[in-house]
């Protein structure tokens, strides 16, 4: 007789419970962990395309970049890898960290509230002739603007109506002027700041501007590509409503691959080929050379790095490029920055709550007002002077003003010698010169010989003039630029030899009567400034190959020193005249591309990216943050 007790209710409902609770962990183990996400630019076709694509391969569009041909999307790297090799795909780029550019200033020296940086650049001798940027409409990519402050929301005229013709944000979609940061405010501060300061002059290069804002950047100065894009492809849809002619970009991220490949180099190049006059900093990871950032790594727009009137702005004697001012050359061997403007203590309005003023609170100089240090500041300068010269001159295109602010500005050389004491890599053309640049009877175009809807179309791709000599330890230029012509123009070392005339200053001579033109032969030099001294370490093969520390630049001021990352690998082999890239981007295929077929392969660490981006050229060490420790200068 089987004794065994009948299970009972409670007995059955737990027994039930626990087979359910295995049968789910089976299951849950059984199912594969789902795949972590990431955001990506992918670039093809047509935006419809593309978003087809995505869909297909499993991610999730979220948002159009039709400025790219492109879309923001969200991938698993499975799929990106997969969606690369799909037809009508050009590229699938990480949807790159983007960063404001300060390096605050140390402590304000003066609780005096004036700017000098608009006299320094000769922006007051404009003014004189009734040129304040008045008819020329700004637009700011940058962090936004608090237009309480004052001096923003009206020019010189004092008006009731906003000269903030639109704001839009894109941060947190808000619809009143807002700046959490600062550093759109302070951007925007040192571009058109119609208030006067203690030296009864304007404390804004163009105080009569007409403003467009767009906010890209959050409080901490952070952003994405794919939003700065989207900010960028704004401006362009509504240029012709507002009327937009300049656009500053004060922000920055590493490069990784060459200018044509970048969607974001190619967003700004766009808005270049549309007829807006595009202003980009360098960066502030300088003073080593190649620290160029995007998107001032394009040869076409105009590239600005900083130097520091060492609180003299009437002796140009003391001036200095600033230590961390980015210098070229670029990866594509391009003579970058192409100007360099005030950047050192520069003061600019920003709301006291905002998180620069929080975090820079001794740099306060008045209420509303600080000190603070930057290619963005550089940046913001020029982008002045260029609403200026455009209100003088309202026909002239965008290569054109840049050929203006180039050809008029003035390198540092010895007077006694004509021997430069930067080199092209350092400061470019030189300290741009407002009058020059506004009233000078020239005529130019920069990029000449260069074909951007050809690049943009990846029908060919150009490469500078830049080389580096491991017998002697220099970089120089090639294609006939190799001389430094002796006798271009001196400077005497201050603004006392004013001569009169607008644009004649003692001593100045036109680039074609000695240096040469920068006609933009491959957007490069047309006349040659002379040996970066010091040694790279070794750079060989077609366009060399370098690692090793970098020597220490042999000039008045600046010396040059540090450590470079290693670029290992030829720079590619390049078929063709030096600068061109005959080959078609749908050639460019693999995880961010190995250049395949057509004329010309990329070769070396410098070309053929074999696997992820950042493994082109080494990686380049970026630290163009909003976060950078404060740059001391020195006290006067």
């Amino acid at each position: 007789m089987n004794t065994q007790a009948k299970p009972n209710r409670l007995q059955k409902v737990i027994s039930l419970a626990v087979l359910i609770a295995l049968v789910m962990s089976l299951g849950l183990a059984a199912r594969p962990a789902a795949q972590p996400v990431a955001s990506f630019i992918v670039q093809g076709s047509t935006v419809s395309q593309v978003s087809a694509l995505v869909r297909a391969y499993g991610g999730s569009v979220t948002g159009e970049l039709s400025l790219i041909d492109g879309v923001s999307a969200l991938l698993t790297a499975e799929a990106a890898s997969r969606l690369r090799q799909a037809a009508g795909i050009s590229s699938v780029f990480p949807d790159q960290a983007v960063q404001a550019v300060d390096k605050g200033a140390g402590s304000a020296t003066s609780k005096t509230l004036a700017s000098d940086y608009p006299d320094v650049v000769g922006a007051d001798v404009v003014w004189q002739k009734g040129v304040t940027g008045k008819g020329v409409t700004v637009a700011v990519v940058d962090s936004g603007v608090e237009i309480s402050q004052t001096g923003l929301d009206r020019g010189t005229g004092k008006k009731n109506d906003s000269r903030v013709l639109a704001f839009v944000d894109f941060v947190e979609n808000k619809r009143t002027p807002t700046d959490p940061s600062g550093h759109g405010t302070h951007v925007t501060g040192v571009i058109a700041n119609a208030r006067l300061g203690a030296d009864g002059e304007w404390m804004g290069v163009a105080p009569d501007v007409n403003l467009v804002i767009v906010r890209v950047l959050a409080a901490d100065g952070s952003s994405t590509y794919s939003r700065v894009i989207r900010g960028i492809q704004w401006v362009v849809e509504h240029q012709d409503e507002y009327d937009i002619r300049v656009l500053n970009l004060s922000l920055v991220a590493p490069a990784l691959v060459p200018y044509w490949a970048d969607p974001l180099d190619r967003a700004v190049e766009k808005a270049w080929l549309k007829g807006i006059v595009v202003v980009v900093a360098a960066g502030n990871s300088g003073p080593d050379p190649m620290t160029i950032s995007v998107p001032g790594n394009t040869p076409y727009v105009i590239t600005v790095g900083a130097f520091t009137d060492n609180y003299t702005p009437n002796d140009w004697s003391d001036d200095y490029i600033a230590p961390f001012s980015a210098a070229g050359p670029t990866f594509d061997a391009f003579a970058k920055p192409d100007v360099v403007a005030p950047g050192g203590h520069i003061v600019s309005t920003m709301q006291p709550s905002s998180y620069l003023a929080r975090k820079y609170a001794d740099n306060k100089v008045a209420a509303g007002y600080y000190s603070m240090a930057g290619t963005s500041q550089a940046a913001a300068v020029v982008t002045g002077v260029a609403a200026l010269t455009v209100a003088a001159n309202p026909a002239l295109s965008p290569d054109e003003v840049k050929f203006r602010l180039m050809y008029t500005a003035f390198p540092w050389v010895n007077p006694q010698t004509g021997d430069a004491l930067y080199s092209v890599w350092q400061q470019g053309a030189g300290r741009v010169s407002a009058p020059d640049a506004v009233f000078q009877p020239i005529s130019g175009s920069a990029n000449a010989g260069m074909d951007l809807l050809a690049d943009l179309h990846g029908d060919t791709h150009y490469q500078g003039y830049t080389i580096f000599d491991p017998a002697t330890g220099t970089f120089r230029l090639t294609n006939g630029l190799e001389g430094w012509a002796n006798g271009y123009g001196q400077w005497d070392g201050h603004m006392g030899n004013w001569a009169g005339a607008m644009g004649n200053w003692a001593g100045y001579t036109t680039w074609y009567a000695a240096m040469g033109n920068w006609a933009g032969a491959m957007g490069n030099w047309a006349g040659a400034m002379g040996n970066w001294a010091g040694a790279m370490g070794n750079w060989a093969g077609a366009m060399g190959n370098w690692a090793g520390a970098m020597g220490n630049w042999a000039g008045a001021m600046g010396n040059w020193a540090g450590t470079m990352g290693n670029w290992t690998g030829a720079m590619g082999n390049w078929a063709g005249a030096m600068g061109n890239w005959a080959g078609a981007m749908g050639n460019w295929a693999g995880a961010m591309g190995n250049w395949a077929g057509a004329v010309g392969n990329w070769a070396g660490a410098v070309g053929n990216w074999a696997g992820a981006v950042g493994n082109w050229a080494g990686s380049l060490d970026f630290t163009g943050s909003v976060s950078d420790s404060v740059w001391s200068e020195p006290a006067p």
